[in-house]
Parts: structure tokens; C-alpha cells; sequence
């Protein structure tokens, strides 16, 4: 990807571009179900707004890459997605990661029965699109921009915080599950899986793996969700919970200030 322009100016019209469709999607779901008892959370007409709301991040990866790419094709794009070679080392990243979600799970929630895991397979094409390909935009095009004008560490805590704020409009819609548990909860979530799955793309350098990844937690979540007395979507967040994710955070940033290379754009 050879750039135009400065990062500030890229990292600009990402947010600009994403914030709008995804923002603008969602607040009409919050309209419809404030104003007009419609597009209530599960839906048929619900999931039109809210799945192109959830695209916001990779549609403005894509217009930022063919934007800001002097030689841009389509097979570059699709180049940009897989990255590197798999090599044996990038494989068994990946299945440690993936690993490490499932230990999660098992340890935080006590989620362990084959047909769980089942169903999660199963979902996951679904959830990809409904979560893994914001990384096209989150790994993809912001967090390495944001690398070139400060370090690593404050770019985690940034795009954290920013990805997080992303999903704010989910909170003003019934039956989501942001709109169960506290938003500071979720900051603090979204900047650890910020460092974890920047960390993945550092070492395998290949964004198809991190929408993957990406959508494969959001999967192993949705295991530990139940409906709540109040029509909501709910998460016991215990104590093993937040140990887990304290270790997570720490070993994903510990590997990620070690990591040597400072540019990993493909």
C-alpha cells in the first residue's frame, strides 16, 4: 500500500467514513424503535440497518485503500487481506490463539460441551461478517497509521478506546448485548483485544487470520450469553473473567513491544 497522503490524513478519512455509515445505520434502528415500535432486535427488517452498520469499518477500509493506494487493483486489495505466506509458524500462531479462546471460555465460563463447540463452528461465517471484517479497517488501515506518529502502547490504549466508542449506539438498542453491562466494562475489554489482536497481525501479518480471529471470540462469547429476565442479552463477568483477560492483555503486549518491526503494512 503506498500512500498519498500523511497517516493523520488517512486516519482522518477512516474515521470520518466509518463513524458515519456505521453511526448513521444504527441510529436509525435507535429511531425506529423510539419513535415507531419497529426494527426491534432480532428482527427480519433489523438486521438491514445493523449488518450495514457492522460493515462500517471494512467498507472504509476499502475506500481508503483504493483512495490512498497509488496502484490500486483489485487483486492488490485482495492481496492486502491475506498478506503473507502461512507458513508453519503463522498456522501455529493462529491455533494457539484460537486455542486460548476455547481455554477462555472453558475456565471463565465453564463452557465446555462438544455441541457448544459445534455451534460455533457453525456460526461462524455468520459472525464474520457481522464482526471479523472490521479488522480490514481496525488492524488493516488504523492501528499501523496511528503507529507512525506514536508508539505502540498509546496506539492500543487509542484505537481501544475508539473501536469502543464505535459501538457507543448499541447501547440505545434494546436487546443488544452492549446494552446489558456497563460501557466502562467494555472499554476496558475493547483495549485488550485491541493489543491482542494487534499483536496476531504483528506476528502473522495477514488480516484474513484477524478477522477470524476476531470473529471467532465474538463467537465463543456468544456461548456465555443468555437472555435476561429483561429481554437482554446478558454476561456473568466473574472474577476468572477478569483474570483471564489481565493475563491476556499483558502477554499480547509484552509480545507486541518486543516485536521489532515497526512498519508491518503490507
Amino acid at each position: 500500500m503506498e500512500p498519498k497522503k500523511q497517516p493523520r490524513a488517512i486516519i482522518g478519512r477512516y474515521l470520518l467514513y466509518t463513524f458515519s455509515i456505521t453511526w448513521l445505520s444504527w441510529l436509525i434502528i435507535i429511531i425506529g424503535n423510539t419513535y415507531f415500535n419497529t426494527l426491534l432486535y432480532g428482527t427480519p427488517l433489523f438486521w438491514i440497518p445493523y449488518t450495514i452498520g457492522s460493515l462500517g469499518a471494512a467498507i472504509s477500509a476499502y475506500l481508503i485503500y483504493r483512495q490512498f493506494t497509488t496502484d490500486f487493483e483489485a487483486k492488490s486489495f485482495v492481496k492486502y487481506i491475506f498478506g503473507q505466506q502461512l507458513t508453519v509458524k503463522v498456522w501455529l500462531i493462529f491455533g494457539l490463539f484460537l486455542g486460548w479462546r476455547l481455554f477462555m471460555i472453558w475456565v471463565s465460563f465453564g463452557i465446555h460441551k462438544p455441541i457448544s463447540i459445534l455451534s460455533v463452528l457453525i456460526n461462524l461465517p455468520f459472525i464474520i461478517v457481522l464482526g471479523g471484517v472490521e479488522e480490514l479497517g481496525w488492524r488493516g488501515i488504523l492501528q499501523p497509521k496511528l503507529e507512525k506518529i506514536m508508539t505502540y502502547l498509546p496506539s492500543v490504549l487509542v484505537v481501544g478506546t475508539i473501536w469502543s466508542l464505535w459501538h457507543l449506539p448499541l447501547w440505545f438498542i434494546h436487546g443488544t448485548a452492549q446494552s446489558g453491562f456497563s460501557f466502562g466494562l467494555y472499554l476496558v475489554s475493547g483495549i485488550v483485544l485491541t493489543s491482542s489482536f494487534t499483536t496476531l497481525y504483528k506476528y502473522t501479518n495477514n488480516l484474513l487470520l484477524c478477522i477470524v480471529s476476531h470473529a471467532w471470540f465474538n463467537d465463543c462469547i456468544g456461548m456465555a450469553l443468555y437472555m435476561g429476565k429483561n429481554g437482554v442479552l446478558q454476561l456473568d463477568l466473574n472474577w476468572k473473567v477478569m483474570v483471564v483477560f489481565a493475563i491476556e492483555f499483558i502477554v499480547s503486549v509484552v509480545l507486541g513491544i518486543l516485536y521489532k518491526r515497526t512498519d508491518y503494512e503490507h
